[in-house]
């Protein structure tokens, strides 16, 4: 009783846990061996870091962000390696309790199932393991003798052995056979060779239960009837019948949908869901067969555990079916399923009006003499049911002899490729698909196979080939990925345009195309087909976020994304807009790049996040950031991650490093040159050095870059270059700036006193500033007066600026408190100015800063540390009192030479006088 018990527990498991694998994959993922996968690619983006204004003359100084495009890629077909392991141990067990029933069998029946079962071990190729020799016989000879031994005893000499006793028997001697077989194989990885192997043996033991089971669903719901409709009087015979004729029906058109002849509108599904009901509505129609016949082949119980195990064995096959891409074995069942359905239903059907119309609609217990007498009359539903498969079988051309040549083909092909041995898989693929063009995964291996075997020209036919005659979505995306890397992009995109018109709305292939489309120009028609997609897929929205900002449309999700990907585009979206990104954004970000394994999205994710102002202590960040680039695998980002560390420096405000670093890289990297020298020179324009400026946007020239544009043309004339500005407007075709023709005439007054700011003395600045005229220009120098000029000026020049200041864009605390003590020496005075300026708590960060770079000086007392930092100012910086400062320590350290020198340059900006009124000061 309890191993009644436990073999019902196991059979529910069995059957339940394949039904839900078979389900699953029948409905939401019917090719799980496709392995499509996103590849990810970086492009760039020119996002606005700062904005200078000066004066009339306006521009962003911009710095590159990264977006992370993802295509889709056709990988090799994934490989389910203990999948096949387990379906290959659920065979076999399934196998050692078949042959244990059959123990149980009368003679006759027990002499046909052991044929039987040597018939199957026959032709599942396992001499192919070649024991003692090539093809050797002696496999097939140890499979035979571990399983027939044990299950001849018991069926001789042993039936009074208890049932268990017998299993175990047979399943040590079959587990033993199979050991042998590993351990003596001379192939590489026999226990995938049985494994894959094992599927015809599942496969086998599966069709024999459905062509046992050809009418157990309108037999099982005739029952059902017969049991509702007793003592009632009902017309069963219109019940039964109709529900015949719908079934039949259905059938017929699976048929023709299989054939590829159904043309009309009829929602054809996979014959394979009928497994479930034929299991069910079985169980019934075997549960009256069994008590209503005195003929049966062993005991009812050894018969419903048979059914049970078949039911479970047809359930995990459909799952392996569906795990190995086995097409060719699939449409054999589903043919033979079909075929076994309507011709055993048809005559179940004929065999029920023949014999028992008079009776049916009587009321009575009918179904308890549905198969008595069990005479000749039901086995002529089994022959008749033969004739119509027969029938079938030569109207569908034999289709399914093929169909089995294929299969086994795949399975010998699926080992091989499991081994790693291309060419012969590659060989056996292509063979299977010859035979049987329903066989997509055959095909797909075919070219993948070709391709990394240095075929490119055969597998692009393979390739050609399946698009003409059955195109698949993994082909065209291979097809188009194989073009593009020959840079036939125009033809790349002609199989993605024509696949989607046979897939509409495909995911894989939409994304392709549109990246495909912004390659060759086609910008608008790849926003726009990306834009009308139906997919909710991830990707693709995470692509669109991109290809929006790419084009210069960037907008922010509302709803964040979860993804990494996604977030960085999104990031780069709203650096773009030069928004502030939230901080839930931003920290979520940083979480993912601690766990990020990927170098290319590491360098994308740390270089969006730093793309903003931020004049905290960078000492942190750039650390980190010099930690990546020692690691290996960063190598190929090590120029990115130094220009990501340049726009940490610039961002807090530490120009002296930025622009000497982007001057390395230049060096370094001569292809990007162009592009680090002419951000070195927005930055020393924003800075108002406008000759060193210039020079550095010749030499970007000289290195190639051509975006020259307005403001260049005022940065040239602001250095005193006006035969390069002209140049450079003619051969550029310049704008000329819009103040030109202003009348205000502020403006050139304006640009004269900012073209020499840094070189004049602050009271001379003070003085021009007061004879300017009342304006925002006006402001605009008073202002910077203070930000650069503050240690030349007295307390009352400052207040007066302060008051003028406040006047016109009102009251600045900060300014106040440093201008009522203006003593640079002081913390919290320098603190207040710091605050104002918005600049860096290091005060020797930004070389132009002439106050804070005195406020450090006069905190030190050694005249050579002053040297130094002085001397490392001035390398920028041409501010009189600076120099002069310079000059003045170098003598106190005894470095006379340098100090002639300096005031040799000195001379070439400051006039006589005023390098007389220095020199006699107490700077």
């Amino acid at each position: 009783m309890k191993i009644s018990i436990i073999f019902k527990i196991v059979a529910l498991l069995f059957i339940s846990s394949g039904g839900l694998f078979a389900l699953y994959y029948l409905i939401f993922d019917p090719q799980p061996y496709i392995n499509i996968q996103a590849g990810s690619f970086l492009d760039t983006i020119a996002i606005p870091f700062d904005w200078v204004q000066i004066g009339p003359i306006s521009f962003p100084i911009k710095v590159d962000n990264y977006l992370v495009f993802q295509e889709f890629k056709a990988l090799s077909a994934e490989i389910h390696l203990t999948e096949s392991y387990i379906y290959a141990g659920i065979v076999w067990l399934a196998s050692v309790s078949v042959l244990t029933l059959l123990s149980e069998f009368k003679k006759v029946p027990f002499i046909v199932g052991g044929i039987i079962w040597i018939v199957l071990l026959t032709f599942s190729n396992f001499n192919g393991l070649n024991i003692g020799g090539q093809s050797a016989n002696y496999p097939l000879i140890i499979l035979l003798a571990g399983t027939l031994i044990p299950l001849i005893y018991f069926h001789l000499w042993g039936q009074r052995v208890h049932l268990f006793v017998k299993w175990l028997s047979i399943f040590i001697g079959t587990f033993s056979s199979l050991a042998i077989l590993f351990t003596q194989s001379p192939l590489s990885s026999p226990e995938i060779y049985i494994a894959e192997h094992s599927l015809t043996i599942g496969f086998a033991l599966a069709l024999a239960w459905v062509f046992w089971n050809g009418h157990g669903i309108l037999s099982g719901v005739y029952i059902l009837l017969a049991r509702a409709n007793r003592n009632l009087n009902l017309n069963i015979t219109v019940q039964i019948s109709f529900i015949a004729l719908i079934y039949l029906s259905t059938l017929f058109f699976i048929f023709l949908d299989l054939q590829g002849d159904l043309n009309i509108s009829f929602p054809a599904f996979s014959p394979l869901f009928l497994l479930l009901p034929l299991g069910l509505f079985g169980w019934i129609s075997i549960g009256e067969k069994v008590t209503q016949s005195d003929k049966l082949i062993s005991t009812p119980a050894v018969i419903k555990a048979l059914h049970l195990i078949g039911f479970g064995l047809a359930l995990w096959l459909v799952w392996k079916l569906k795990m190995s891409g086995n097409q060719p074995a699939e449409e054999l069942f589903k043919h033979l399923f079909v075929y076994s359905q309507l011709g055993f239903s048809l005559f179940f059907f004929i065999y029920l009006l023949a014999n028992f119309l008079d009776v049916m609609n009587s009321g009575k217990a009918i179904e308890k003499i549905l198969y008595k007498p069990y005479s000749l009359v039901y086995y002529h539903i089994r022959i008749g049911g033969l004739i119509v498969i027969l029938v079938i079988t030569t109207y569908a051309g034999g289709i399914v002899g093929v169909q089995a040549n294929a299969m086994t083909s795949n399975i010998l092909a699926d080992y091989y490729y499991q081994t790693d041995k291309k060419l012969e898989a590659s060989i056996l693929y292509e063979n299977a698909w010859m035979r049987y063009r329903k066989n997509p995964k055959a095909k797909f291996a075919t070219a993948k196979l070709l391709l990394d075997l240095k075929q490119p020209t055969l597998a692009k036919q393979h390739l050609e080939e399946s698009f003409t005659e059955n195109p698949q979505v993994d082909n065209i995306l291979l097809l188009s990925e194989r073009l593009h890397e020959e840079n036939k992009v125009f033809e790349a995109i002609y199989y993605l345009e024509n696949g989607l018109n046979i897939f509409p709305n495909e995911p894989h292939l939409l994304n392709n195309l549109s990246l495909l489309y912004t390659k060759v120009n086609k910008s608008t028609e790849a926003l726009d087909l990306m834009s009308k997609s139906e997919s909710a897929d991830p990707i693709l929205n995470s692509n669109l976020s991109a290809l929006k900002t790419k084009l210069g449309q960037p907008e922010v999700n509302p709803t964040h994304s979860s993804d990494l990907i996604s977030q960085l585009n999104e990031l780069a979206a709203s650096n773009a807009l030069a928004n502030i990104p939230s901080e839930e954004l931003v920290q979520s970000i940083k979480d993912k790049l601690q766990a990020e394994t990927s170098p290319m999205l590491i360098n994308a994710g740390w270089r969006n996040l730093i793309s903003e102002i931020n004049r905290n202590d960078p000492s942190n960040d750039l650390e980190l950031l010099d930690s990546l680039g020692h690691k290996p695998e960063m190598t190929e980002y090590l120029m990115d991650l130094q220009e990501t560390a340049v726009i940490r420096s610039l961002s807090a405000g530490r120009v002296t490093e930025a622009v000497k670093n982007l001057n390395g890289l230049a060096f370094r990297n001569p292809n990007d040159a162009a592009y680090y020298l002419q951000l070195s020179g927005s930055i020393l324009a924003q800075n108002l050095d406008f000759q060193k400026a210039a020079n550095e946007f010749i030499a970007a020239e000289e290195k190639g870059f051509q975006g020259f544009s307005t403001h260049h043309w005022s940065i040239f004339g602001l250095a005193g270059m006006p035969e390069k500005a002209v140049e450079m407007r003619e051969k550029y075709q310049i704008q000329l700036p819009t103040y030109l023709a202003n009348k205000d005439t502020a403006i050139p007054d304006y640009l004269k006193i900012i073209s020499r700011f840094h070189q004049s003395l602050p009271q001379n600045s003070l003085s021009q500033w007061r004879a300017l005229a009342e304006s925002e220009l006006k402001t605009d120098i008073a202002i910077r007066l203070i930000a650069y000029k503050a240690h030349g000026l007295a307390k009352q020049d400052l207040i007066e600026l302060e008051k003028f200041i406040s006047a016109k864009i009102g009251t600045q605390a900060d300014l106040k408190a440093f201008v009522d003590n203006p003593d640079l020496k002081n913390k919290s005075s320098a603190n207040s100015f710091i605050a104002w300026i918005k600049a860096s708590d290091e005060l020797t960060a930004n070389p132009y800063l002439s106050p804070l770079i005195i406020s450090t000086v006069e905190i030190i007392s050694d005249p050579l540390d002053q040297y130094e930092i002085l001397n490392s100012a001035t390398e920028f910086n041409h501010d009189p009192i600076l120099w002069i400062k310079k000059i003045k320590a170098a003598r106190k350290s005894g470095l006379d030479t340098y100090a002639n020198e300096s005031l040799e340059l000195l001379q070439q900006w400051v006039s006589p006088e005023d390098l007389a009124s220095l020199q006699n000061s107490n700077y």
